[in-house]
């Protein structure tokens, strides 16, 4: 089995489905630590990261970001017993929304929290990689890039095309 197809804790979730709702295979990092070694390297240099530490696996695995390894969202719901943020008591708690407040990838956490109370969390990551896959060639793309990586369409994505000013604020220098 590949990391993205295993279960661990916290709760019996696929790996890259994380507490918080985002779908890791759609992540820069995780799209460069299994298929775009330059884009990893790029981007463990502007986190300041080493190499190795950048590689990720998803939320859920032994192998992750610094910054997903501080993740209070991770501590909480495992502390709590809980796979996702949505089965909590306290959702939507004020970290979890000024998380969500933060970065355009993230804008769609409440939807993706009701989904996979819906429909489970296999059938919401399958959906979830359909929502960052190009229409033209099927390429799993991240929210941060517009033209598809693979085939250069664009949109990328149907999350670009759904985010793509915000997207854009975000990628211009400050």
């Amino acid at each position: 089995m590949t990391p993205q197809e295993t279960d661990s804790a916290p709760g019996q979730a696929p790996t890259t489905a994380a507490v918080c709702g985002l779908c890791c295979d759609a992540c820069s990092i995780f799209i460069g630590s299994h298929e775009d070694p330059k884009r990893l390297e790029l981007l463990a240099s502007r986190m300041g990261w080493d190499l190795e530490d950048a590689y990720c696996d998803g939320c859920r695995s032994e192998r992750r970001t610094p910054y997903c390894e501080a993740c209070g969202l991770y501590r909480c719901a495992q502390q709590r017993g809980h796979a996702f943020c949505g089965e909590c008591e306290d959702y939507a708690c004020a970290e979890l929304q000024a998380f969500q407040r933060e970065r355009p990838h993230r804008a769609e956490l409440w939807e993706s929290l009701a989904r996979i109370g819906e429909i489970g969390a296999e059938a919401w990551l399958a959906e979830a990689k359909g929502r960052y896959s190009c229409p033209s060639c099927g390429t799993l793309n991240s929210a941060y890039d517009l033209k598809c990586r693979s085939c250069g369409h664009e949109p990328s994505c149907d999350y670009v095309a759904a985010h793509r000013e915000a997207i854009l604020a975000a990628l211009s220098p400050r």
